[in-house]
């Protein structure tokens, strides 16, 4: 498809901004089990949820915003079973173990970590020594593959009231990304 094209369909809604999960209600039996949702094209159904791995990178505050045009967040983890989900999600889609944005942030307030979706902060799989939020610049979450664990890293540096950002926040590294749904 190109560009053109692309940039036309984003701006008419049927992209960013429009609600690309409308059809996402119950669907007939036929679609697979009853009241399960359909994902939009390229999105992963897993367990009633949509996934999209973003397999550009970008930093935290973007992909965020990236996944908040979906009507989406950045994906939390509730359970053991998700995160290997997620895990081999992201080799799969990416070729590779590649460090991926997740939603977890603390940038609200130190050691209290939160998801972008506003679940319950209740799973964790800290790496060891994690999270260590080194010379107090680290305030959001990433799967590292390499070791299998989450990982907090230099993300943000605060600005006030700037406007396009969660928390007032920009990034300093870029990574991939997985936006969830549902």
């Amino acid at each position: 498809m190109s560009s053109a094209l692309i940039f036309t369909l984003l701006l008419s809604g049927l992209g960013i901004g429009g609600n690309i999960f409308a059809d996402a209600e119950e669907v007939p039996c036929f679609d697979g089990p009853c009241g399960f949702p359909r994902c939009p094209y390229r999105w992963t159904l897993h367990e009633g949820r949509c996934y999209l791995f973003r397999g550009s990178e970008s930093t935290w505050g973007d992909a965020e915003t990236f996944c908040n045009l979906f009507k989406a967040h950045l994906t939390s983890i509730q359970r053991p079973d998700q995160y290997s989900f997620l895990r081999e999600f992201i080799k799969n889609a990416s070729g590779t173990n590649t460090r991926t944005w997740v939603g977890g942030t603390n940038a609200v307030q130190n050691d209290l970590w939160m998801w972008t979706d506003g679940s319950p902060f209740t799973f964790t799989a800290w790496g060891s020594g994690e999270p260590n939020n080194v010379d107090g610049k680290e305030h959001c979450m990433e799967i590292n593959l390499r070791v299998f664990k989450l990982r907090n890293n230099v993300l943000l540096r605060h600005y006030p009231h700037q406007e396009g950002y969660g928390f007032g926040i920009s990034g300093f590294f870029t990574r991939l990304s997985v936006c969830n749904h549902g």
